[in-house]
């Protein structure tokens, strides 16, 4: 299924040049390349921060750690588990929300590039 679907785009494309050109077949694509760029930058700020906090959460398990081996009783530990839990939840919320933030806005982008892309294009094919 994914060869024909890659086919099928190989086949417009080529029918695309035909019909524009080759400068104007590599205008009108112009857009969708800026769209890969923002997703490309999307997705290695969202692999950044997430490493940012896996990397954070792992040095306050340790302290939660170290701190539940030099404490003296249960409730105490209990506590210090606690803690470290909100801490987690928290730290988790906050990354899930500005994911979301993230895909809503690439999106709302997209959506724009993708709408503007067709009417150039219609007009072109018009104009043609």
């Amino acid at each position: 299924m994914f060869e024909q679907l890659m086919k099928q785009n190989e086949a417009m494309m080529k029918q695309f040049q035909t019909m524009m050109g080759a400068d104007a077949l590599a205008q009108m694509m112009k857009p969708y390349t800026n769209l890969l760029e923002m997703q490309r930058s999307v997705i290695e700020s969202i692999t950044e921060e997430q490493t940012r906090v896996a990397t954070e959460l792992m040095n306050d398990y340790l302290e939660e750690a170290r701190q539940v081996c030099s404490c003296n009783s249960l409730p105490e530990a209990v506590e210090i588990q606690k803690a470290y839990l909100a801490k987690v939840q928290e730290r988790m919320a906050v990354l899930a929300k500005k994911q979301a933030e993230s895909f809503t806005k690439l999106g709302e982008e997209s959506i724009q590039v993708m709408k503007h892309s067709a009417e150039d294009l219609m007009k072109n094919m018009q104009t043609k």
